[in-house]
């Protein structure tokens, strides 16, 4: 190719040249715009897991116990006896295992109810004690609304406990032995039974035929269970 041919062939190489430049940096601008919408922006790192879930407290089931109207003593976190025996009454109630102690799915079942059991007696005195051999609990009602749920041991099969309505007739402060055995502040029912407090509250029947109730909960309950208060005794 002659010098004359390059130099009239020359601005049409520049203009080929500059062309291409221009579609270059289109693409790189479109490209770009798709990147701004996401299309094509490089994948989000995975989000951070979220941190455990804190342990729940012996102070908050305590609160939550009590609320359901199960006698835990004082809310104070502390996971003593009787902690334990609300526990067991709550276990009880729910036909869960007996064991009266605050596991994590135990306590996980407290936290999520909320409500309280059905009444054994729907046409009962306002005032009144309801006691399920079944599931070896006391329901204690104070004016048409349920006041405490205690866990009880009632008599075996060889000493059962009477079935049927009593009433409170007679009651004694402090220890008392009888035929029945070793008996705290005891509430007479019928003849020699009682709803009485022992050191030995166990998950089932155990009694010569009275209703154990826990020790400390046997501390206040005669104040509330005055004579000639109804006593509902029930094997369901």
């Amino acid at each position: 190719m002659n010098k004359t041919t390059l130099t009239r062939k020359l601005p049409a190489l520049l203009l080929t040249l500059a062309a291409g430049q221009v579609g270059l940096a289109g693409a790189a601008s479109a490209q770009g715009g798709l990147l701004g919408t996401g299309l094509f922006a490089p994948p989000a790192p995975p989000a951070a897991a979220p941190p455990p879930a804190a342990a729940t407290t012996p102070l908050a089931v305590e609160q939550k116990l009590e609320a359901l109207r199960y006698d835990v003593g004082p809310i104070d976190g502390n996971i003593d006896a009787m902690t334990n025996h609300a526990v067991m009454a709550f276990q009880k109630v729910n036909g869960m295992p007996r064991t009266g102690q605050m596991s994590e799915d135990v306590k996980a079942r407290i936290l999520a109810t909320n409500s309280q059991p059905p009444v054994l007696v729907p046409n009962g005195e306002p005032t009144r004690v309801e006691v399920s051999l079944a599931r070896q609990v006391l329901f204690l009602y104070e004016n048409g609304s349920l006041l405490k749920i205690l866990s009880v041991s009632s008599g075996t099969s060889e000493t059962p406990t009477p079935t049927g309505t009593f009433r409170i007739y007679r009651s004694e402060p402090g220890w008392r032995t009888s035929a029945l055995g070793r008996l705290y502040n005891p509430q007479y029912f019928i003849g020699g039974y009682a709803i009485h407090g022992s050191n030995s509250v166990p998950a089932e029947p155990a009694s010569h035929g009275c209703v154990r109730i826990p020790m400390n909960s046997a501390e206040w309950f005669p104040e509330r269970v005055p004579h000639g208060t109804q006593v509902v005794i029930s094997e369901s």
